[in-house]
């Protein structure tokens, strides 16, 4: 098998996902529907804010992608490296966190942009081609499984 280096590049351009606008508004609505059973009185109201205001911040910056910051794609380089390209057009140069997550239905790619920053970006099986979607977890799964090899030698 050749090296990683042989592989070509690999965009990943995720599109609108209705399973992640589904799981955002479920999950927010959950929540927002457990604090009136918290206390009594109207003060309850005031913890309902921040859960609104999270679901709007990752309605319009993970779910529709509008905001400047937003990850529009990224690029798997021949190298290993990832380049983030936001919506603002600011492009960045990533590693990939182990913490990134892969399922069939659902990968999520964790990066580190730098000493303090991180970025994620959850990538559900209707938001991209189906085989764009199984290169990725398949190239995810081999480059784990390197890395893996590489720090069980050490």
């Amino acid at each position: 098998m050749g090296s990683h280096r042989e592989r070509p590049p690999l965009q990943i351009r995720p599109g609108f996902s209705r399973r992640f606008a589904w799981f955002v508004g479920l999950t927010h609505a959950a929540a927002a529907s457990v604090i009136p059973l918290l206390g009594e009185g109207p003060s309850w109201l005031f913890l309902l804010i921040p859960v609104a205001v999270s679901a709007l911040y990752i309605g319009y910056v993970d779910v529709l992608r509008r905001a400047p910051w937003s990850i529009r794609s990224v690029l798997w380089e021949p190298g290993g490296t990832w380049r983030i390209r936001c919506v603002s057009g600011a492009e960045h140069e990533a590693r990939l966190c182990p913490g990134t997550f892969i399922t069939l239905p659902l990968v999520v790619l964790s990066f580190r942009l730098g000493f303090l920053r991180r970025r994620s970006l959850p990538v559900f099986a209707d938001a991209l081609d189906s085989e764009q979607l199984r290169r990725l977890r398949q190239r995810l799964r081999i480059e784990g499984a390197a890395r893996d090899r590489a720090s069980d030698l050490s």
